[in-house]
């Protein structure tokens, strides 16, 4: 055997072995996920919605000492300790969330679009109200990247505010191309006067601006809120949250079968050296993320374990249940109670319903 084919032999070895090693420390699966406790329970049709997302968060920031009003909330009301993203980084996960899918996307280019039916149309057809409030949006409808800094720039300016990238309306070309339809995408004053009017759409879809979601701007010299400084930015998230979800709660809009989401787009890097389990922790995946390869036995990666609080107004709380969901999860309970029809990956009997934490036991 010659010199040449004897080293081709050990490089298919030492590729094979490094493969196994791979799978053993990276992506073989975790043991078995917790299976979706069965409904006993229909839903009843939501009378207003206001889902609220996060930003690059795992569930420990349910017990941070920088977050009091979230550990309280957390503590008096319903969460679901088994929730998680979809995928990495963010922009998908919303897309995700109104519509069923993500189209492969592992990007946050705020140039992606996806030309998808989405929950918001389905609930226009319905006779359903929506909107979607944008934190630092400067203008009804701004089709912008970012604000400020950069209404066409591809990267996040130091000092934007506002972000394209987790404003999944903007994104689907029926709506964004609409004008209107981008009338439902307002700045956070409009639902101020909507919250004590108490004419409030169906669906409030609220997203913070980058200083009050967790994300934070970039770590670069004019930066208010760098992504660096974790803790202040704990703090200023929950001190949005200790606003608005006061308000909600104390606004004629809160009657009813009324609910709060409160979750995070994707769960955030643990830091430190990639270790397995910190790698194995980023990408642990809900119960429809694609398998590696396509291999079922090979693993799943997902966006990471996040917090999921629902503050329900008939539902049952204090509680805390190990519900294996995610994102899916959400946009199916939305369209169950609403009966509308099945988008994307909430067609899949694998992706439990919310109801547990909206239906008192019987």
């Amino acid at each position: 055997m010659s010199g040449f084919v004897k080293w081709g032999i050990r490089c298919l070895v030492g590729a094979a072995g490094m493969a196994v090693v791979i799978w053993i420390l990276y992506l073989a699966p975790i043991g078995v996920p917790p299976r979706p406790m069965p409904v006993r329970a229909s839903l009843s049709p939501f009378s207003h919605v206001f889902v609220i997302m996060m930003e690059n968060q795992g569930p420990g920031v349910l017990n941070s000492p920088d977050a009091p009003f979230l550990r309280q909330l957390a503590r008096r009301w319903a969460v679901d300790t088994a929730y998680y993203g979809v995928t990495h980084p963010s922009l998908p996960n919303y897309v995700a969330l109104i519509t069923g899918r993500t189209l492969g996307s592992h990007s946050d280019d705020p140039r992606q679009r996806f030309p998808l039916p989405t929950l918001v149309q389905a609930m226009e057809a319905r006779g359903l109200t929506w909107q979607a409030v944008m934190e630092s949006l400067p203008d009804v409808g701004y089709r912008g990247n970012w604000y400020p800094n950069g209404p066409s720039a591809i990267q996040m300016p130091a000092r934007a505010l506002y972000a394209k990238k987790h404003d999944p309306f903007l994104l689907i070309p029926a709506l964004a191309q609409d004008p209107r339809q981008r009338q439902h995408v307002v700045p956070l004053s409009v639902l101020r006067r909507e919250l004590v009017s108490g004419h409030v759409p169906n669906l409030v879809f609220l997203v913070p601006n980058l200083c009050h979601d967790m994300h934070g701007q970039p770590n670069a010299a004019g930066a208010a809120c760098p992504a660096a400084d974790r803790t202040a930015l704990l703090a200023e998230g929950d001190r949005f949250l200790a606003q608005w979800i006061p308000r909600i709660l104390h606004s004629p809009a809160w009657r009813g079968n009324a609910v709060i989401f409160v979750t995070w787009d994707e769960g955030e890097w643990p830091g430190g050296w990639p270790w397995p389990w910190r790698v194995r922790q980023w990408i642990a995946a809900g119960p429809e993320a694609p398998a590696v390869w396509g291999w079922p036995g090979f693993g799943r990666i997902g966006g990471g374990q996040v917090p999921l609080v629902i503050v329900a107004r008939e539902g049952p709380h204090p509680l805390r249940l190990n519900l294996w969901a995610d994102h899916y999860s959400l946009l199916k309970t939305l369209e169950a109670a609403w009966h509308l029809p099945e988008l994307g990956h909430t067609a899949s009997p694998q992706v439990p319903l919310l109801t547990p934490f909206l239906v008192p036991p019987r």
